[in-house]
């Protein structure tokens, strides 16, 4: 069967589905900087990510007034004060929003001419402008954000002013402003009262948020969630009732990828230490989670709203909690939990790593970055950052996991435009795989199989749950059935989503996982890219169709002398042995094992095709091969998996994340040698990263005979990693080594290069 779409069950009450907490304690925080009196000190909000690849946000304090100041970090750790608040505004609450036009737009909730809070700018080079001043009417003390809505307005609260109980305001960026609704307007603040969070646009194009008190019982209940339309009209979604379901919601709320709302209650909940909730867009509301203080490792009191991640779960923090340090109801934590209600906590602060966290961003590295308002070496608070969870390998036998042609089973084909969302565990299940209920990522081949030949822009796969990236797994715009090898994270249940641009069938087929670390699971050890396999010069014995051929890889002079490998790295080339011979498939698999109902790669064009295949090792390491029709077979290896060792890497998984773009401002075609500093990219992988996953594609500006990648400073390799000799565009998946965080690329004839990259080996 060919999986099945998730569904959003809707329930018609409130629901409770509180479940326990697991500890992780597989993450590694990193303390970057320690913030004091003089540079900014307790910062109340994460920091963001801007389009320069820097980091930016706020302080409440510090800075030449102690009033507060804007900062900026970069990923190398270099740390500038871009403004000191002095008047123009005091103690910033919020952190702040980057707008369409590049510059930075925030809130003071004191200060101004009214001492009641303003509206500001400022550009990435450090230039102020005061845009708004708060004096009671329109709003007072907004210690909420901005977001900039649709339209390019941008949209907050005020957590006074008004009629006293707080406002919801527009602001146009040139500093016009608009009150758009006063709380309390309804007998005893049945509306809500004191909206502390900020606003999300929902894709509804209305706008939510909530309101720290009011509800069911006037000014002093326990708080409500709304929705706001742009012109102004407020409904009331929901009221709390405290030890039910939570009070103070003072977290924005985060729409995930299912359509429905997430947040927090800072207290409330039946230890009274916060809850975790979420609610459709029609009001539908299910606590998810309830913290536990004292004895409960949780954590206690989240604060801040939450952040989906890249694998589709939410990550948060807790300001108190933990058992990571002895004060008075512990320091804090991190904690990701899954839409369903399952918390696990990643990190129990210590008091010198920080105390009270205050919300997280993540990055393409797949690293979350956050602040914590305390603590740190001059107890002024910091900026850390939380590593993924580091994983290893496990090999299994080469499996179709699922296939939409409906002639095998499938449902049909995908529809052009649309994703679909595949249960990969339950496939295995359903189709006799191996058991891959522990796998946190998948090594897969993916295959497109256009409908009747008719071009398909571009496939992307992606982590169910999660937001589609701005990458491309591959491309056939000729209309041809295409494989490339891809690790995904597993998403939600374990799924991934499968997207096409037009309507085609796709094969997924899996050869092996990453999980946490464990007794069968195996490290990568890189190699300089080597060619272990090629017919061409073996005196003419070819690939004979429809007959299994055995290689014994371990005799090759590239493999390490006595390396127990379970499981090779490979670049698969076919090359037609007589021109014009086209290949319907070639599988690669286990010496020794039965051939698997899977395809590595095909070229029934008859051209030149590559792919990169994770294939586990057979008798005596050997590898089997099976052609379709007589080809000429290519080898290349880039690593091996094997038992932990002094040189043995784990994976980490990141986001897609685009590294290379030789088109993008203009950018012109290359030929020859070109060095990409991966590290210094966008992408911002860690200076320990020792090999990079890699999504490679030539856009070619004529026939490219092929690309080769391999490390920096090393002479050039024998290999390739793809070719493009019809000039189509075309894709590969490359593991490529690297000693100083550069790699170079090598094209036989002008083209563009693209490189995604989803992850990277390290120690």
């Amino acid at each position: 069967m060919p999986g099945f779409r998730v569904r959003k069950v809707v329930c018609m009450a409130i629901v409770f589905c509180t479940a326990a907490a697991i500890l992780s304690s597989a993450q590694t925080l990193t303390t970057l900087w320690n913030f004091g009196e003089a540079i900014g000190a307790n910062p109340l909000s994460a920091p963001i990510r801007a389009s320069d690849g820097n980091f930016y946000g706020t302080t409440q304090y510090g800075g030449g007034c102690n009033e507060g100041t804007v900062y900026e970090l970069t990923p190398q750790g270099t740390f500038s004060v871009l403004h000191n608040f002095c008047g123009d505004g005091s103690f910033p609450w919020a952190g702040l929003v980057q707008g369409s036009d590049g510059n930075f737009y925030g809130t003071t909730s004191q200060g101004g001419g009214c001492n009641e809070g303003t509206v500001y700018e400022l550009t990435p080079q450090g230039t102020f402008s005061l845009l708004h001043n708060f004096c009671g009417l329109d709003g007072s003390y907004p210690w909420a954000g901005l977001i900039q809505g649709s339209d390019g307005n941008f949209y907050g609260t005020t957590r006074e002013g008004g009629n006293g109980y707080g406002t919801v305001f527009k602001v146009t960026p040139s500093g016009t402003l608009i009150t758009l609704y006063n709380f309390c307007s309804q007998r005893n603040c049945m509306d809500g009262a004191f909206p502390y969070a900020g606003l999300v646009q929902a894709s509804d194009g209305n706008f939510y948020g909530t309101t720290e008190y009011g509800g069911l019982a006037g000014t002093e209940g326990y708080g409500t969630i709304f929705r706001i339309t742009p012109a102004g009209a407020l409904t009331t979604l929901y009221r709390f009732r405290q030890m039910e379901d939570g009070e103070m919601p003072m977290g924005v709320l985060v729409q995930g990828s299912d359509g429905d709302l997430y947040g927090t209650a800072v207290s409330g909940g039946p230890s009274d230490d916060g809850t975790i909730f979420k609610i459709s867009l029609g009001g539908t509301f299910t606590r998810l989670y309830s913290f536990c203080l004292g004895s409960c490792t949780d954590g206690a009191l989240p604060a801040a709203g939450l952040l989906q991640g890249m694998d589709g779960n939410f990550y948060g923090t807790a300001i108190h909690g933990g058992s990571g340090c002895s004060g008075e109801g512990g320091c804090g934590t991190v904690f990701k939990i899954t839409s369903n209600g399952t918390l696990t906590t990643l990190h129990q602060f210590a008091g010198s790593d920080g105390i009270s966290p205050y919300g997280l961003v993540q990055a393409s590295n797949g690293s979350f970055y956050g602040t914590t308002y305390d603590g740190g070496t001059n107890n002024g608070g910091t900026i850390f950052s939380l590593s993924p969870v580091p994983e290893q390998f496990v090999p299994v036998t080469p499996c179709r996991l699922m296939d939409t042609r409906p002639q095998y089973g499938g449902g049909g084909p995908i529809p052009g435009g649309t994703f679909e969302t595949f249960n990969l565990p339950q496939l295995a299940q359903n189709n006799h795989c191996a058991s891959l209920a522990s796998a946190a990522a998948y090594s897969l081949n993916v295959t497109l199989v256009p409908q009747n030949g008719a071009p398909v822009g571009y496939l992307t796969i992606w982590p169910a749950g999660a937001k589609q990236p701005v990458v491309s797994t591959m491309n056939s715009l000729d209309g041809r059935t295409k494989a490339n090898a891809a690790i995904v994270p597993a998403g939600v249940n374990g799924g991934v989503s499968v997207l096409v641009s037009n309507t085609a069938n796709v094969v997924l087929d899996i050869d092996g996982y990453f999980a946490p670390a464990g007794g069968q699971t195996y490290e990568f050890y890189s190699l300089a890219p080597c060619r272990v396999i090629d017919t061409r010069s073996l005196g003419g014995q070819f690939l004979t169709g429809g007959h299994e051929r055995d290689f014994s890889v371990l005799e090759s002079p590239c493999i390490p002398q006595g390396a127990n490998i379970k499981a090779y790295s490979f670049n698969v080339t076919v090359v037609p042995h007589r021109a014009g011979q086209p290949l319907g498939y070639l599988t690669v698999w286990p010496q020794g094992q039965q051939q698997p109902g899977v395809s590595t790669l095909n070229n029934l064009t008859a051209t030149t095709v590559a792919n990169a295949a994770i294939v586990p090792a057979g008798t005596n390491g050997g590898i089997a091969v099976f052609a379709s029709n007589d080809t000429d077979l290519v080898v290349d290896i880039n690593g091996y998996f094997a038992a932990p060792g002094q040189w043995g890497l784990s994976f980490y998984a990141g986001v897609p994340c685009r590294a290379l773009d030789t088109r993008s401002n203009n950018g012109q075609p290359f030929a020859g040698e070109k060095t990409v500093n991966v590290a210094g990219s966008f992408c911002i992988p860690p200076s320990s990263a020792k090999a990079y996953v890699l999504s490679a594609t030539v856009v070619p500006q004529v026939p490219l005979g092929y690309l080769t990648l391999w490390p920096d400073l090393e002479p050039q390799p024998a290999v390739s990693t793809l070719n493009a000799v019809d000039g189509w565009i075309t894709s590969n998946m490359a593991i490529v080594p690297t000693a100083n965080g550069s790699i170079d690329a090598f094209a036989s004839n002008p083209t563009h290069l693209v490189l995604d990259i989803s992850g990277y080996f390290a120690p």
